[in-house]
């Protein structure tokens, strides 16, 4: 059913329906597959398609109950939790509204924090780099920045859906709307999703195991970081697949050895980032 809604809004018909507010991407497509309120349906289908695997992809790689993983499958609960289902669809120039999973899908996973969801954290990831690929010269150092940290799994798919976009010479803006987040818009042009796709698709990764010595400073809990400030290379942010209030309690103003895994990002330029994820903390003897 074709619905005229104002862009980034429901049906408030929809909502009637089904209670509560609940969490909801509305995209628009313009550009030259758009005609008349209508799109090519290979465009359209091709960008849902990578859209559903990029956002499961990020979630599996952002997940803090696992490690990261570049190979093997995603993991049941989290496609199941990360589904998207079509809803109304709007004219401008083509929109469409996509919803969360229903609600026994969404408590297969715990909250994150305050009610943010794995789902929200996909998004928040998603419309960061989609920012970050229309930052103009420094789009190419800001999308390694926000990628890196995925993995090459998740980045792969990040770079198949900006893809769609360029080959199409297509432009689309998301809007994500949450209870917990609020509502978030961003943009992604053609060119833009050239940029995003090429950084993406010619970036080498890399993995290393370090040990790092040095004494804890602070962290987030929110981020799930750990700051450890290292002689000689000033502080090193180290993601935490666990309780970081707890190792802060343990470690805080405290030498430690801290076992990481180090991923690298090289872009064909020359240009690195660096990730790292923490493995193992102990005291530092003596």
């Amino acid at each position: 059913m074709r619905n005229a809604l104002a862009h980034g809004q429901q049906s408030d018909v929809g909502r009637e329906r089904q209670g509560p507010p609940r969490r909801s991407l509305s995209l628009a497509l313009d550009g030259p597959p758009v005609r008349d309120h209508r799109i090519e349906a290979s465009v359209l289908g091709g960008w849902l398609t990578a859209l559903q695997t990029a956002v499961t992809s990020v979630a599996h790689a952002l997940d803090d109950q696992r490690p990261t993983h570049d190979s093997g499958p995603v993991p049941r609960e989290i496609q199941r939790a990360t589904k998207l289902f079509s809803s109304a669809v709007f004219p401008s120039s083509y929109g469409m509204v996509l919803e969360e999973a229903p609600p026994e899908a969404q408590q297969e996973l715990p909250d994150i924090s305050a009610g943010e969801s794995l789902l929200d954290r996909a998004m928040s990831t998603l419309l960061d780099l989609t920012d970050r690929a229309e930052s103009g010269d420094a789009a190419e150092d800001a999308v390694l920045a926000a990628a890196l940290p995925l993995g090459r799994r998740a980045a792969g798919h990040l770079a198949q859906l900006t893809g769609v976009v360029a080959d199409a010479n297509a432009g689309v803006r998301l809007t994500w709307q949450s209870p917990h987040v609020g509502l978030r818009s961003s943009s992604l042009s053609s060119s833009g999703a050239q940029r995003c796709r090429e950084t993406l698709r010619t970036a080498d990764f890399a993995h290393r195991s370090d040990i790092l010595t040095g004494t804890v400073v602070g962290g987030s809990k929110v981020r799930g970081t750990v700051e450890i400030e290292v002689p000689r290379r000033g502080v090193v942010t180290v993601r935490a697949d666990r309780e970081v209030t707890a190792l802060l309690s343990a470690y805080a103003d405290r030498t430690v050895l801290a076992e990481v895994m180090v991923t690298t990002a090289r872009s064909p330029l020359g240009r690195e980032h660096h990730s790292y994820l923490l493995i193992d903390l102990d005291l530092a003897e003596g």
